[in-house]
Order: structure tokens, then C-alpha cells, then sequence
């Protein structure tokens, strides 16, 4: 079985004063020509964020088909990964790091982000609209009344002595059963997803277990998920969504057991000009079960939002009157994967 490696990568440190890894992948250097690599180095760099309880290497797959593209950066979240904690571990607290991420770039990048991340860069996007050129969201953490069953699992562990009894428990159960419950979770069909993937998966996930403050970050990172999810109208991750400027791609899988697919419905109403795209044999995960699949429909996007850009799309700083830079993408349509 061949082993998947991960891209490399370094801590940093943000003007937040929280240290990120960051994993860093260059186009280029695989046969393809010289042009080819310099017009991809000038393109607009991506910027990935994972959800909860993943890290960088959960882009890793997705890194691999868009690596002739443009230059990439995965984060890992304070807590996550090979990123020290960094005391408080919110909502608030990661929307504030990866504001300072972006910042570290000289001009607006394209934003990828899964479950939690993608709650997180929601956010970001709507507050600081000149860091981000476009947004591409798989599977986002928004509030919802009606939850998947994973998704229910999951909200009771937010409840307080309760979420650190479940984890102890789960502790004594055997690895191998622990990483089939966890696929069953993330992936409509983990049979899809190479053995040596899988492995890799599970791996990166043990070593971040292992650490002694990675209960403790899970469960202040998922509580401040509860709360946002209860949080009243002007503060709600939706109202936040109806003021992103910036062309939005949301992808849902219809085998999603954390976030309902049924979701599309609220983002259709929420932000007028997202392209929703569904991925009826997919779970959680896309980018992780069908990273080709994803990789195709974040390359059309991308290249569809660029045919309209505006001016304005590019500036780092919107002015007031401003009129919106959005991509008239307003569409649903389905990706079959298999």
C-alpha cells in the first residue's frame, strides 16, 4: 500500500499572538512547463480551513488535484493539527486567527473551508470582504433546527460533564472500532475512499488525539458551535452569510450525517448569488471521499466568478456605496460522483 504523505509545513505566528502550522504546496514541478508553473505562481493563491476535530491534512487529497492551479495554504486552527492551544478555542477566537492569516497576504484569496470552517470564514467573509476574492464552502456548520443524526450524537457531548464522561468512554473503545465509527460520520461511503487514504486519515487523527489538551479543545471548540447555533437573528451565522459580497460556492452532500443537506434550502434564501452544487453520494467530507469530484467543481467555479470579476473584487479595502462584487452564479445543480 503506497503511503500518502502530507504537504509540508511551519508554525507561524499571528498578530492574534496564537502560533498556526500551516501547510504550504507550490505548482509546478511535475513535468509540467515553465509558463504553465509561472502563470499558476501568479495566480490567486487558496487558502483552506478544516472542520472540527480535523486539520490541514484533511485538504491533502484536494491539495494533490489543484496543485497545478494555484499556490495553496492549509491551516491548522489553534488546538488542531500540529498547532499549539491557544487558550481560548471559539468561534470568536478563530474567525479573529484567520482574519490575521489572510491578512499576511498582499491581496484577497480564494477561501475553501469545511464544517467548522466554513461557520468560521462565513464570518470572516462578511466582515472583511477585501481579504477574500471568493468563498467555497463544503458541508458549512450553519444553525440548523432540524439535525442529522451524527449531528445529534454530537450536540450532546456540548452539555457540561457530559461531553468529558463520553470522551473518557470512548477512550477504552478500541482504535479500529473508534476510526469505523468516525468514517461512518464523515463519509457517504467510505468504501469509495482508498485504503491508503483511510489509513492516513486515521493516523493524523490518533496523533492529534493523543495530545493532552485535545479533549479539552474539542469541547470548547463544539460548545461554542452549540452556542452559535442558538444565537438570536443579528448575531446568527445566517445573518452573516446574507452580507457576504464575495461569489459563494456551497457544496452539500446528500449523505451528510452533521449537516443536512436539506440546509441548501436556507442558503438559497440567505445569499441570493451562491452556487449551490449537490453531491448525492457524498457525506460530510467531499474533499476527502470524491477529491476529484471537488476539485472539478471548485476549478469551474472559480474560473465562472473570474469571467465577471469587477474591479471592486479586487480592492482590499471596499469603500462605502460600494456596489457588490458578486458573481451572478445563482444556481443549483448535482454532481454525481460515482
Amino acid at each position: 500500500m503506497e503511503r500518502v504523505e502530507a504537504w509540508p509545513g511551519e508554525l507561524r505566528t499571528l498578530s492574534t499572538g496564537r502560533r498556526v502550522f500551516v501547510r504550504h504546496t507550490l505548482p509546478g514541478g511535475d513535468g509540467g512547463s515553465a509558463a504553465a508553473a509561472v502563470a499558476a505562481r501568479e495566480a490567486t493563491p487558496i487558502v483552506y480551513v478544516h472542520g472540527l476535530g480535523g486539520s490541514s491534512t484533511n485538504w491533502t487529497a484536494l491539495m494533490r488535484e489543484l496543485r497545478d492551479d494555484a499556490e495553496q495554504w492549509a491551516v491548522d486552527l489553534p488546538g488542531f493539527g500540529e498547532s499549539p492551544p491557544g487558550g481560548r478555542h471559539t468561534v470568536a477566537e478563530y474567525v479573529a486567527d484567520v482574519v490575521a492569516f489572510l491578512e499576511t497576504f498582499d491581496r484577497p484569496v480564494h477561501l475553501v473551508a469545511n464544517s467548522l470552517g466554513g461557520m468560521i470564514c462565513v464570518y470572516v467573509a462578511a466582515r472583511r470582504p477585501d481579504l477574500v476574492l471568493t468563498l467555497s464552502l463544503v458541508s458549512p456548520a450553519m444553525p440548523q433546527y432540524r439535525l442529522p443524526w451524527a449531528a445529534q450524537a454530537t450536540a450532546v457531548m456540548a452539555v457540561p460533564w457530559v461531553g468529558e464522561r463520553i470522551l473518557r468512554t470512548a477512550a477504552m473503545i478500541p482504535a479500529e472500532r473508534q476510526a469505523d465509527r468516525l468514517a461512518a460520520m464523515l463519509f457517504g461511503n467510505p468504501a469509495v475512499v482508498p485504503v491508503a487514504e483511510l489509513t492516513f486519515a486515521a493516523e493524523q487523527r490518533d496523533r492529534w488525539t493523543e495530545k493532552p489538551y485535545a479533549d479539552t479543545v474539542l469541547l470548547q471548540a463544539l460548545r461554542s458551535i452549540v452556542r452559535h447555533y442558538t444565537q438570536p437573528g443579528r448575531q446568527s451565522a445566517w445573518r452573516a452569510a446574507s452580507h457576504i459580497l464575495r461569489p459563494t460556492l456551497v457544496i452539500m452532500g446528500a449523505r451528510d450525517a452533521l449537516v443536512g443537506a436539506w440546509g441548501r434550502t436556507r442558503w438559497r434564501r440567505a445569499l441570493r448569488y451562491a452556487r449551490l452544487v449537490y453531491m448525492p453520494n457524498t457525506g460530510h467530507v467531499a474533499m476527502m471521499e470524491h477529491p476529484r469530484a471537488v476539485a472539478e467543481v471548485i476549478r469551474e467555479f472559480l474560473r465562472d466568478a473570474s469571467r465577471i470579476r469587477t474591479s471592486t473584487s479586487t480592492r482590499r479595502t471596499l469603500d462605502r456605496g460600494m456596489p457588490h462584487a458578486v458573481a451572478p452564479l445563482a444556481e443549483e445543480r448535482t454532481h454525481a460522483t460515482n
